[in-house]
């Protein structure tokens, strides 16, 4: 849909899932949504399996493609949301307390949820909803007038 349906239908936010199983003793692993249109991410909710606390390790990012999108020299990884006290991750059992990031993303930006699980044995799931909302930046003043 695009952004001028968006802007005359009341579809103006979207809630897009993001989560799977992060196989055993894996680091890097990525899950990824990509922005059909200009947005603003609102706010993030994370939720992971019960017992992943110490195993399973979180970092949401906004990745902007500049480029080649072949080439990922050419990405540009913003964490969402920004931690304030050293943290470079979400662990501890995230239990889907909302993250306010208000970010926002251009047509074919994509929200990576980047995983490590150090367990050996075991996979751990985890989910991320963000609320996505298609009337972000100055489009946001304008359609709250009309």
């Amino acid at each position: 849909m695009g952004i001028l349906s968006k802007l005359t239908t009341d579809e103006r936010r979207e809630t897009p899932y993001i989560g799977k199983p992060v196989p055993a003793d894996t680091t890097g692993f990525e899950r990824s949504w990509t922005a059909p249109a200009d947005c603003t991410v609102e706010q993030l909710r994370i939720w992971s399996t019960p017992g992943s606390e110490d195993a399973l390790k979180l970092r949401p990012v906004v990745r902007r493609l500049r480029g080649d999108p072949e080439n990922p020299e050419s990405h540009e990884d913003t964490d969402i949301p920004t931690y304030g006290n050293g943290e470079e991750f979400i662990t501890g059992e995230p239990s889907g307390e909302p993250f306010h990031v208000n970010t926002e993303m251009k047509e074919g930006d994509q929200i990576v949820i980047i995983a490590d699980n150090t367990s050996t044995d075991y996979s751990y799931r985890f989910r991320a909803m963000p609320t996505i909302d298609y009337l972000g930046g100055i489009r946001r003043v304008i359609g709250g007038v009309f």
